[in-house]
């Protein structure tokens, strides 16, 4: 009877420890990428935390998304419904104001004869405690679109949005 000299199991034994060795450093890799691209409050979290964190941090993108598709849907809704009013000549401002965390987006559809201009709104949003990150003008057919994406110069202060809101309107209405 031969008996095995127990190098093919310690051999095996050594191939299962190295494929697990190379196995955790992948997830570690892995979740320290995960890490980085989420926000978190501290370096050193679990394993478990992250990906707990990991896991509202995508849902809350997603919730941000839809809101961003609703809004997007009223404001193509409203164009089109701008179109059935230009046979009358009229033009009403349409204005959307998102506000999440501490950012700040104004979204404004005007007709051509608007008596203001696109530092109007910026400076309103200055002084009232923003810093604009990003401004677009776009001049489509009859109407003039105004996209500005700001955020709070203090995120713990933050913003009022009902007072910008109605010192846009003052100036659009």
């Amino acid at each position: 009877m031969e008996r095995g000299n127990g190098n093919g199991s310690g051999a095996s034994r050594l191939q299962r420890n190295m494929k697990e060795r190379v196995r955790r450093k992948h997830m570690k890799e892995l979740l320290s990428e995960l890490a980085f691209l989420t926000p978190l409050q501290s370096s050193k979290v679990s394993a478990t935390e992250l990906l707990e964190n990991a896991t509202n941090h995508i849902k809350q993108l997603q919730e941000r998304l839809e809101e961003r598709r609703r809004r997007r849907a009223l404001l193509l809704k409203e164009i089109s419904g701008d179109e059935n009013k230009k046979a009358s000549g009229s033009r009403i401002p349409v204005l959307n104001i998102s506000c999440s965390d501490s950012s700040l987006e104004i979204n404004l559809i005007c007709g051509l004869e608007k008596n203001f201009m696109l530092h109007d709104i910026i400076s309103i949003l200055q002084q009232e405690g923003a810093e604009v990150i990003s401004s677009t003008q776009y001049n489509t057919g009859d109407r003039v679109i105004y996209v500005v994406k700001s955020q709070a110069i203090s995120p713990r202060i933050g913003v009022e949005t009902t007072r910008i809101r109605q010192r846009i309107k003052d100036l659009c209405f």
